[in-house]
């Protein structure tokens, strides 16, 4: 398996739409703060098509970690298996790369879009494109991640001319 990933910030981007309701609306409750809080987050503002793609973590200091407080159905449904409660270290596929990602949004203090894509042995792929943003303290630290995805699927090969 090999995974190739890249970062991009979603303003100025054309955002698949379960990525940029999450962000319009984060952007609307920011303002002109860096980053909304967590209490004013309402995950049933959002269409019940990105609720199941949501993922919140939480974030923890000393050690750094991020803990999942809410996994979203469609996250089971695609990678097989159920976060909620668990460490990023627990998650059996992607535990350093989702450490990697989050600790990148708590020292930025910014959303940024992970472009990633999994390559099999065999060359089919996934592609994925994980928006992660902040979420305040109140103060001057992220207390919370959330995310969403957008899934693109090649798992047809490729048999050339």
């Amino acid at each position: 398996m090999d995974l190739d990933v890249s970062t991009s910030a979603p303003e100025g981007v054309d955002l698949h739409e379960s990525l940029s309701e999450l962000y319009d609306y984060w952007d609307r409750l920011r303002g002109e703060r860096w980053a909304p809080s967590w209490p004013e987050f309402r995950l049933t503002d959002f269409s019940d098509k990105l609720i199941p793609l949501l993922i919140v973590l939480d974030v923890k200091r000393n050690p750094m970690d991020f803990v999942y407080r809410f996994w979203g159905t469609a996250n089971t449904v695609n990678l097989g298996y159920d976060c909620t409660g668990k460490s990023v270290h627990e998650n059996g596929l992607f535990g350093d790369k989702v450490f990697n990602e989050c600790r990148q949004v708590v020292e930025e203090r910014r959303p940024i879009i992970f472009h990633s894509k999994v390559t099999r042995d065999d060359g089919l792929y996934r592609e994925y494109s994980r928006i992660r943003l902040p979420l305040s303290d109140g103060g001057d630290k992220v207390a919370h991640i959330i995310s969403s995805v957008h899934i693109t699927v090649n798992l047809v090969e490729d048999f050339g001319e």
